[in-house]
């Protein structure tokens, strides 16, 4: 078995599960995994475009939606709780984000659920 984790932004109660990414949950899985990459996206801090970034804000409206907030990587062992508390109360955004992290990224073999 092992332990499972989500990534999750405490600030905005939301959540990414890892399998939803088509990830494992487990911390090497998640570390090892290209679509984690989605991270990255959600992480995004610019207010300008350049090459290589995304072609525009109105079209990826959540690249940077997560930018100066508090994320966590939470285990389900964890003794503080708070993996139970955000699988009851926080949103869970990756279908959401997956699908526009998609459109970004364009090559079928990099996408999400490939």
């Amino acid at each position: 078995m092992g332990q499972y984790f989500l990534i999750a932004n405490l600030t905005k109660q939301e959540y990414l599960h890892p399998h939803e990414l088509k990830c494992g949950a487990k911390l090497w899985e998640i570390c090892a995994n290209p679509e984690i990459g989605v991270l990255a996206y959600l992480l995004r801090k610019s207010d300008e475009l350049g090459g290589g970034d995304i072609s525009s804000f109105e079209e990826h409206p959540n690249a940077g939606r997560w930018a100066g907030d508090a994320i966590v990587v939470i285990g389900d062992y964890d003794s503080s709780g708070l993996y139970d508390y955000i699988k009851a109360h926080f949103r869970e955004i990756t279908n959401e984000i997956a699908e526009e992290y998609n459109k970004f990224i364009e090559i079928e073999d990099l996408k999400i659920g490939r």
